[in-house]
């Protein structure tokens, strides 16, 4: 069950260093830039190992060594950006494949979030985050962080990408799904540029489409910020799904953040930011979370919100 917890206050913004050449890691799936044309700032890595190979690399001992994924240094302030002013876009969630109707009978959410694997080739270290399932063409896409898929200051690009929805304590009650690209934004390296889609194998208990197995959250790309949010993750202290909520309020670099919003620890990063919360399935994810700082009232989070540059990344997610 989802566990509440309290809330803490925010105002973060960083200026990360360039993307720069993309570092290939030894002991791991492989992965390199597509040949395919991508959307404009984007970027995108395409996973050549088999799912067989991907699977292979998480033993239980990688399973157990896997830490939280490192944020990059506490930004320094900087200027506060208002409500995105790009064409509105909405896409709705849906069930999971076999039931009737368009949304979930009650909040997917819950079973949408799940625990995300990777390895960095760079350090030969395994972390985890957060993803979530949204709605897409393929049925295949998950959204996440961008420091959860690789290194926007030398252009690293992390592998062996493991997703597992609804994820408990180390339980996947519908099994895992691997990975087949992952894309980024690069126009921005900033945390209000830090959005990320996996686009994922069939997989999990019975080889099916991540969203017919599980469903999906809705999406959304440059919504008003200024409305009432729930953010959700997975912390690796407590591993499993926790949320706060609270007015959304504009933030520095394009990003938003829910005041004395506390509990979204190391783990948590890439875990949706969720408007017009509703027992009827009609979630809505607008940003993901990038990270916390500090605690009280010196403390903050901060989540990376969808304008125009993530959607076209979504976009290229969708339809690969």
């Amino acid at each position: 069950m989802p566990t509440p917890l309290r809330r803490v206050a925010m105002a973060v913004a960083v200026s990360v260093a360039m993307f720069g050449a993309l570092i290939p890691g030894a002991h791991a799936a492989t992965s390199s830039a597509p040949t395919r044309p991508t959307p404009p700032q984007t970027r995108w890595a395409v996973n050549h190992s088999s799912t067989r190979a991907v699977r292979s690399y998480w033993t239980p001992r990688h399973l157990a060594a896997a830490k939280p994924a490192p944020l990059p240094a506490r930004p320094r302030a900087a200027a506060i950006t208002a409500s995105p002013g790009g064409k509105p876009r909405m896409i709705h969630a849906s069930r999971p494949a076999g039931t009737a109707g368009k949304v979930q009978a009650n909040s997917s959410v819950w079973v949408t979030v799940g625990r995300l694997f990777f390895h960095n080739p760079e350090n030969g270290l395994d972390y985890v985050c957060t993803a979530n399932v949204v709605t897409s063409n393929n049925q295949d896409v998950i959204s996440t962080a961008r420091h959860c898929v690789m290194d926007i200051s030398n252009g690293t690009w992390y592998t062996n990408f493991q997703f597992a929805p609804s994820y408990n304590k180390g339980n996947a009650p519908y099994g895992w799904w691997t990975w087949r690209s992952a894309g980024v934004r690069v126009d921005d390296t900033s945390p209000g540029g830090d959005n990320a889609f996996i686009v994922l194998n069939s997989g999990g208990n019975s080889g099916a489409h991540v969203q017919a197995a599980v469903g999906s959250s809705g999406i959304g790309f440059n919504w008003s910020t200024n409305s009432y949010a729930h953010a959700i993750g997975i912390p690796a202290n407590l591993d499993y799904a926790v949320w706060c909520e609270g007015m959304a309020v504009d933030s520095y670099n394009g990003g938003v953040h829910i005041p004395n919003c506390q509990g979204l620890s190391g783990g948590a990063s890439g875990g949706p930011f969720i408007f017009n919360y509703q027992s009827d399935g009609s979630a809505v994810q607008t940003a993901s979370f990038f990270g916390s700082w500090g605690s009280g009232t010196d403390g903050n989070s901060y989540f990376a919100y969808y304008r125009d540059a993530a959607w076209n990344v979504y976009n290229g997610a969708q339809n690969a």
